[in-house]
């Protein structure tokens, strides 16, 4: 669980639409665990596991979630690194950033993932990645107009 009261996600205004105006994971039906077999971009020493398990899903996601995909959202406890994303660095006019209140996770059914607490060299270390999942992916927020 995270320590922080608050985490944030930011989405630009087109993946925020594709996702119906929530948060969904870049492979909503599986479970949150992720094989790793050397050779596919690992090493001996990097801190996975062979075979199967959560903490290789959740290294793997952070290192590229494009490129290893699992059923786990990725947030921060920063708003102004939320914010970037949102915008893609200014790339975009417009962005959204979801606020998710950490207190209200283990009702919904979410799990939270501390990357740090699984590498020691966390991707983009000033993130502080926290990995949200959910067993039951359409469990995940939903904005609401305020």
């Amino acid at each position: 669980m995270s320590s922080e009261r608050y985490l944030y996600r930011g989405v630009n205004a087109v993946l925020f639409a594709q996702a119906h105006r929530g948060l969904e994971p870049k492979a909503p039906a599986r479970a949150f665990c992720r094989p790793v077999y050397f050779g596919e971009g690992v090493c001996f020493g990097d801190e996975t596991t062979f075979g199967e398990s959560e903490a290789n899903a959740v290294l793997m996601h952070q290192r590229d979630s494009s490129k290893y995909p699992t059923a786990g959202v990725s947030t921060t406890p920063s708003f102004e690194n939320a914010k970037a994303y949102a915008t893609h660095q200014g790339r975009h006019e417009r962005g959204y950033v979801f606020k998710i209140d950490t207190a209200l996770l283990e009702a919904a059914g979410v799990r939270a993932y501390n990357v740090s607490d699984y590498t020691s060299q966390p991707a983009i270390p000033g993130d502080r990645e926290v990995l949200l999942f959910s067993r039951e992916p359409r469990r995940f927020a939903r904005f609401r107009d305020c």
